[in-house]
């Protein structure tokens, strides 16, 4: 699809893709739909934007839904630089191993909403400051990967024994930060259903505008 596709002032946008699978982008009022010729076309037949859960896209799947598998995100993103965090001269690290270490005391769950694709991130790990920092423990991690050249897809983890404790607020702040000193615009998804890390992601000054629905077709 066009870089340009979403420069539109349209209520929605259709692009017929080349395989099975289906997304559904909606960014304020306009929504996109991707997908093979049935899915463009059964898209017509349902009014409003595609919501935040998936409602719109199940009903454009159909019958055919049981042979997809349906993952949802909201999309929230920021624009403006915080100049204060809760923790006095925190100890950060950018090393990546340190985020591994902290993603080895997580659940495998918590791990793969959190951190995603394996893809190259610029690391903020908030070490515990009661040893050296080689053998620190990681007690949260924000990272940032740059995407179509604009956005900083943000992504953050917190060691769940050190949760409640605003860490995650502290690397989410300073990531943040730095995506917007590169020129980037922080994006943040969430499962509709993470409360948690939907309300971090308000206190961080992210406004959630739009949802993302992927559909990928079952082997």
């Amino acid at each position: 699809m066009d870089d340009r596709a979403l420069d539109t002032d349209a209520d929605r946008v259709e692009h017929v893709g080349a395989t099975d699978d289906v997304t559904v982008l909606r960014l304020a009022e306009t929504t996109v739909i991707v997908g093979p010729s049935w899915a463009v076309d059964a898209s017509r037949a349902i009014s409003g934007p595609a919501s935040a859960d998936r409602t719109w896209i199940s009903a454009l799947l159909g019958d055919r839904s049981a042979h997809y598998e349906i993952g949802t995100h909201t999309l929230a993103y920021g624009s403006d630089i915080g100049h204060t965090i809760d923790v006095h001269d925190p100890l950060i690290s950018h090393d990546a191993q340190h985020a591994r270490n902290l993603a080895a005391h997580c659940s495998d769950a918590d791990v793969a909403e959190a951190f995603g694709e394996p893809v190259s991130r610029n690391w903020f790990t908030l070490l515990g400051d009661d040893r050296p920092a080689d053998s620190a423990h990681s007690q949260a991690s924000a990272g940032y990967s740059e995407e179509q050249l604009i956005l900083a897809d943000m992504r953050v983890l917190t060691d769940p024994d050190h949760r409640r404790r605003g860490h995650a607020q502290v690397v989410g702040r300073l990531a943040t930060n730095d995506a917007i000193d590169d020129g980037l615009i922080p994006q943040w998804r969430s499962r509709p259903e993470n409360a948690v890390a939907r309300r971090l992601a308000a206190r961080l000054g992210y406004v959630e505008i739009g949802a993302c629905h992927t559909a990928v077709l079952r082997p």
